[in-house]
């Protein structure tokens, strides 16, 4: 797959499919262009270089709140799944030891 990037073209091979491989790729080129264009609002003519440092942590910021917030999801399904457990032992305990 090829991707045009400052209008420089970059080929990579990819494990994943055809349209998730596409989906990344248009996500890193649409990135590229919002940072550029942000970038030429102080610039006339950004540094390329700049702009892939500033792409690159973009991306990554967006990564790591994205795994925050994963796991903090992770921990309430824990604390849920611990909580309802215990509520479903202490019903079922509850029912054994009424008489019959």
């Amino acid at each position: 797959m090829t991707i045009e990037v400052l209008g420089q073209p970059f080929t990579f091979k990819s494990d994943s499919d055809a349209s998730e491989s596409r989906a990344v790729a248009d996500y890193v080129a649409d990135t590229v262009k919002r940072v550029k264009s942000q970038c030429a609002q102080n610039t006339p003519t950004p540094d390329k270089r700049a702009i892939l440092i500033l792409t690159a942590l973009n991306i990554t910021s967006e990564y790591f709140e994205l795994k925050k917030k994963h796991q903090q999801l992770l921990h309430d399904i824990d604390t849920r799944s611990v909580n309802l457990l215990n509520a479903l032992e202490a019903r079922t305990q509850s029912k054994d030891a009424e008489p019959v």
